[in-house]
């Protein structure tokens, strides 16, 4: 079946964007502000959702919101700015040739529609980096990338224990910012938590081992217990009443074996490349893109966590924000403004906790280090300089300068002269030393 578009000789352009995720949710916000009326547009995404904030996922877990709440556009903005809004759909090839795409709704799976466009954004974002550890084919074991994992995973913090387990008892694997976050919201919904991480302290590239010692005693504060430096070589199961394998625990390189009713795996991401390769586009790690969100096909572009641009790929805001305007730039006005990937710094977003990191977090030959620590209020400053410039930031319980201090890690302020009073915070130093370093009040 073919999707009929006219084809009147003063037509829109059909601009296709694959994917409705956060990236496609800010790139059209990019266009709308720029040319509204220039394109046809047409969002296609495999969610039965409007684009929604996946940043919360962990807030909706822990019950501080709801999905509703985490919907930042729903179907009916789509109709109100004239976007054709094609969900719970997926793309199965790109004709790249014919410029044409293969749509398989979830519904109808055996009905294959053809989309033409004129211009096609990918922006399929990513998927759960995978673990070695064997019998993972069983109930019970998540990711927790959508709204769908979300909801399996509440799903189970809400039932009744059964005979057999009196506590609700789950696993996190990872000890990323994805890691720490999902511990949380099932630790806030009265699960007894254990997470499981690779390396000797949690976020590692990051954190260096005072600070992430910190951190693993202040969350171990809000009911988690931490498994350091071990992998998980296996899931053990049982069988439930449905006679399905269920799992019960699982095997550590240590030897340790834990018990759990539920796991949800959190070690990073693999970018979503797969369906570029039906369009001969080139590819590395993600998708490969120029500076100006262009791939190797000059009507396809790509952005956000499935694209590649200088050997990085992408899991943070802020720069998938950037490209989004580079894009939008270049499609609605003809402009090329490069992207650029500059540093971004590392929050994270658990109650209570205060975290703050920016460029490098180790000590090396060529740097001079200034620290402030104060272990019994869990309060560590770390400011690493370099030829007289400041190359990282590290401040934990106290954050209060980390924006003036990353700005003048940007800038390559020369700081030599406000040490070591500027680890103190900015707000502590004269006024002719911040007029110096141009530190906003």
């Amino acid at each position: 079946m073919n999707i009929n578009h006219s084809a009147s000789t003063f037509r829109k352009p059909i601009l296709v964007i694959i994917g409705n995720g956060m990236a496609t949710g800010r790139l059209l916000d990019e266009i709308l502000s720029r040319t509204p009326d220039k394109f046809d547009i047409k969002v296609i995404g495999k969610e039965p959702f409007g684009s929604y904030n996946r940043i919360m996922l962990s807030s909706v877990l822990a019950g501080e919101t709801n999905v509703d709440g985490i919907i930042q556009k729903t179907p009916q903005w789509y109709e109100d700015n004239s976007i054709e809004f094609l969900s719970d759909t997926i793309v199965s090839y790109i004709d790249s040739d014919n410029k044409n795409l293969a749509l398989q709704n979830n519904q109808t799976p055996d009905v294959e529609l053809l989309m033409p466009y004129d211009k096609l954004v990918i922006a399929v974002g990513s998927r759960s980096a995978k673990i070695p550890a064997k019998n993972q084919n069983i109930e019970g074991i998540f990711n927790f990338r959508d709204i769908k994992d979300t909801e399996k995973i509440q799903a189970f913090t809400t039932q009744k224990p059964d005979a057999l387990h009196q506590e609700k008892n789950a696993l996190v694997i990872g000890g990323g910012l994805l890691g720490l976050e999902a511990a949380y919201g099932l630790a806030v919904s009265g699960v007894n938590v254990t997470l499981v991480h690779r390396n000797k302290w949690l976020l590692n590239r990051q954190l260096d081992e005072v600070s992430g010692t910190m951190l693993r005693d202040v969350m171990a504060a809000k009911n988690i217990n931490f498994v350091l430096g071990c992998e998980v070589v296996e899931f053990t199961h049982s069988i439930n009443a449905a006679g399905e394998k269920v799992i019960s625990g699982a095997l550590l390189t240590s030897g340790q074996v834990l018990n759990a009713q539920l796991c949800v795996i959190a070690t990073g991401i693999t970018p979503n490349k797969e369906l570029a390769a039906s369009a001969d586009i080139e590819m590395e790690r993600a998708i490969i893109v120029n500076d100006y969100m262009q791939t190797s096909n000059e009507h396809i572009s790509a952005l956000g966590e499935c694209c590649q641009h200088r050997n990085s790929t992408f899991g943070l805001v802020d720069p998938i924000w950037s490209q989004c305007k580079t894009l939008a730039e270049r499609l609605c006005n003809g402009h090329l403004s490069a992207f650029a990937n500059t540093p971004v710094p590392t929050k994270l977003k658990v109650s209570g906790i205060q975290l703050f990191s920016a460029g490098v977090v180790e000590s090396s030959e060529t740097t001079q280090t200034y620290v402030l620590t104060d272990k019994k209020s869990f309060i560590y400053r770390k400011i690493i300089v370099e030829n007289d410039v400041i190359v990282g930031v590290l401040l934990f319980g106290n954050v209060s300068s980390g924006m003036a201090y990353f700005d003048m890690m940007l800038n390559r302020k020369k700081v030599s002269h406000a040490m070591p009073n500027l680890v103190m915070g900015h707000e502590f130093m004269p006024a002719e030393v911040k007029d110096s370093l141009i530190i906003a009040a």
